[in-house]
């Protein structure tokens, strides 16, 4: 925090100077004068962020020069001093916006509490403004460019270059300490840039938005160079990996929305390249998707694997494939969801339609690879569909032993234990691999009565029975049985069992 004396005393300068340095470790005194004339040209050239000053002083007091400055669009924040306790200076400084005095002979304690105030809502400011300005930024780069939002965000004209890159942290959104350690990197990081402006902000979950304009087009190599620099950077900082997709360079500002798009869909190309990639919008333009289509010989092994139920057989057909994959030069992101999809269906075809419901395999499956950009490396999707065709093994498996009782008396026991908590139809039918109608159905024919009737009757079943044997308060036995709703409990008790659960327990109550 920056900070000028003003004062025509140059023993009350250098007492508060000792003070400053001694007491103030977050302040700095960037310069002194000591009259009005000499501390208007001081805080003009030095912009400080908090001015100490004395009212009387020879050539311009005071409030002359605060009056000059404000005109002049100076804003710091003003501290008066002043061995004068008169309402009519107050009212002076106050018509000129200052809010803080201070008498002499200066206190230690009152100037500290005085300095401390100012840099706490000079401070708050500043947060504010620095989040409205990245929300407009991130606003224009999502939706459009704006006249209004570039002439706020003062970005230069319309005679220079706009580059913008999207940055993705490998291990997801970072912690608390991560997250500070990255926004540091990145603010030292275009701190350094040889550009007229450069831009750097948190975008989504672990991606951050960077903007880059100069008044010449960015050399590839050297816009290459630097953010290489970056990565290096975070890696250090933070020890995590920096995916980055890179837009084109656009000759004026308009072109923001356009680069940023191209940013972000280079980045998606960090599934083929890896986690510590530099992709650039015009790389992926010049792949040609010439990848061969998965080997037939490698999904019949798999389907023979799949017929056999045996997940780790899958898993080294799937690597097999996946070390192919890695071999392709010129993959398009395309052509990899293309191989994945073969594969799933190629498993799908195998499972027995009386088994597997075709709508839950592919919600669970082949809806995800629409969002492909979710996986961070050819491992992860690797990982990830390794994963898909064990659980369909799992589930195949799980539908084709025999049950040693029905299927409705294990419902009924795994109620009993667990009416507690969110025993739906819903989580049932996943539990016992049932379709959710189908169970409902069979749930009836079986007991006469439907599931939640059944549900009801044993959570009520467990009210009555503390109720009348504990001194537990109501509202705790509502949560005991299932219900976060005391009110709603109550009425149900009362529709079931006639009486107020308060009731209820002066009635039983052993």
């Amino acid at each position: 925090m920056k900070l000028v004396i003003v004062d025509d005393e140059k023993g009350i300068i250098d007492g508060l100077l000792t003070i400053v340095k001694r007491y103030l470790p977050f302040c700095r005194v960037v310069g002194t004068a000591h009259n009005g004339l000499d501390g208007f040209r001081v805080v003009q050239e030095l912009k400080p962020d908090i001015v100490i000053t004395d009212i009387r002083m020879p050539q311009s007091d005071g409030l002359d020069m605060i009056r000059r400055l404000t005109e002049a669009g100076c804003g710091a924040k003003f501290i008066l001093l002043s061995g004068y306790a008169e309402f009519e200076y107050a009212r002076k400084g106050m018509e000129l916006g200052v809010k803080f005095y201070i008498n002499k002979p200066v206190e230690e304690e009152e100037l500290l509490e005085c300095v401390s105030k100012v840099a706490a809502e000079i401070e708050a400011k500043k947060v504010q403004q620095h989040q409205w300005k990245e929300f407009l930024l991130r606003d224009m780069l999502d939706t459009g460019y704006s006249p209004e939002v570039h002439a706020y965000l003062q970005l230069p004209g319309a005679d220079h270059y706009c580059t913008c890159a999207v940055l993705e942290l490998g291990s997801g959104k970072p912690n608390g300490e991560q997250a500070e350690a990255v926004l540091q990197a990145l603010e030292a990081w275009t701190e350094e840039l040889p550009y007229s402006r450069a831009e750097a902000l948190p975008y989504e979950n672990a991606q951050y938005a960077v903007l880059l304009v100069d008044r010449h087009r960015p050399e590839e190599t050297a816009l290459e160079r630097e953010l290489r620099r970056l990565q290096t950077n975070l890696r250090q900082a933070c020890s995590l990996p920096a995916a980055i997709g890179v837009g084109q360079a656009y000759p004026s500002p308009d072109g923001i929305t356009a680069s940023f798009g191209e940013a972000r869909e280079a980045l998606r190309y960090k599934v083929v390249k890896g986690p510590h990639a530099l992709i650039t919008y015009k790389e992926t333009g010049q792949l040609k998707g010439t990848m061969k289509l998965v080997p037939e010989e490698a999904l019949t092994r798999l389907e023979a694997c799949l017929d056999a139920m045996d997940a780790q057989g899958c898993a080294g057909v799937i690597e097999g494939i996946f070390q192919g994959i890695q071999g392709e030069a010129g993959m398009k992101l395309a052509d990899l969801q293309h191989q994945m999809l073969i594969i799933l269906l190629s498993c799908m075809r195998r499972m027995s339609l009386e088994q597997l419901q075709v709508d839950d395999l592919m919600g669970q499956y082949i809806l995800p690879l629409e969002d492909f950009s979710r996986f961070t490396s050819l491992d992860e999707a690797q990982a990830w569909l390794i994963e898909a065709v064990s659980r369909m093994i799992e589930q195949r498996r799980a539908r084709i032993q025999p049950r040693k009782k029905d299927v409705i008396a294990e419902i009924k026991e795994y109620v009993a234990s667990h009416y507690a908590g969110n025993v739906t139809l819903a989580d049932l039918s996943a539990r016992f691999f049932i379709n959710p109608y189908y169970l409902s159905q069979l749930f009836k024919d079986k007991t006469g009565d439907t599931y939640l009737s059944y549900l009801l009757g044993v959570r009520m079943a467990k009210a009555k029975e503390l109720l009348g044997q504990t001194d537990l308060k109501v509202y705790e036995i509502c949560r005991m049985v299932g219900y976060a709703d005391t009110n709603h409990f109550s009425k149900l008790f009362e529709k079931m069992t006639g009486c107020t659960p308060t009731e209820y327990r002066k009635q039983h109550q052993i």
